[in-house]
């Protein structure tokens, strides 16, 4: 019986078809015919995934790893398809971010830097996006120092007022009685 769901021609319809006639030629065409779902099984069946950080983190979490193990293992190993291991680290931390990547993994025991995802992301050919993550990460000295300095102003001036309220407040309390 024909199943709709398969792909190519149901065996059989070709020798059906010419009454049997060429039944040598059409049994050999029945054969390759039937054949196409499996080949075509056989084909996509070892193509990489653009998907397959989306099991990533339950993966961690089953084998009892710390969170990015496995995008950390995509990054300092490579297997067939670096551009497909590349797609799938970028697809991580477009979704997870960097910071379960770029720290400290003790499955590793070693440090993932921004400069280790950023030369994956380069040899699977995302030059832009290595470069994109290399400006987010490594923040220029200055800038940093300013931020800082910025900072701990906003916390004396914060200090500064909280001080003041409460002398202030304190004040009035006393000069009423």
């Amino acid at each position: 019986m024909y199943n709709n769901k398969q792909i190519g021609i149901p065996p059989g319809a070709v020798t059906l078809a010419t009454g049997g006639t060429l039944a040598p030629v059409t049994l050999i065409v029945d054969v390759v015919l039937a054949a196409i779902p499996f080949i075509m099984s056989a084909i996509s069946r070892g193509k990489p995934s653009p998907n397959d950080w989306q099991g990533w983190v339950a993966l961690d979490s089953k084998n009892g790893q710390p969170i990015g193990t496995n995008a950390i293992t995509w990054i300092i190993k490579d297997g067939q398809s670096i551009q497909n291991e590349a797609l799938n680290i970028l697809q991580y931390i477009r979704n997870y971010g960097t910071q379960d990547v770029l720290t400290y993994n003790s499955y590793y025991n070693r440090t993932i830097t921004a400069d280790d995802l950023a030369d994956k992301l380069r040899r699977g050919g995302y030059e832009n996006e290595a470069k994109q993550l290399i400006q987010q990460v490594q923040v220029p000295a200055p800038v940093q120092a300013a931020s800082n300095i910025l900072s701990n102003v906003t916390k004396s001036t914060s200090s500064l007022l909280l001080y003041l309220g409460i002398g202030l407040g304190l004040f009035l309390i006393l000069k009423k009685k």
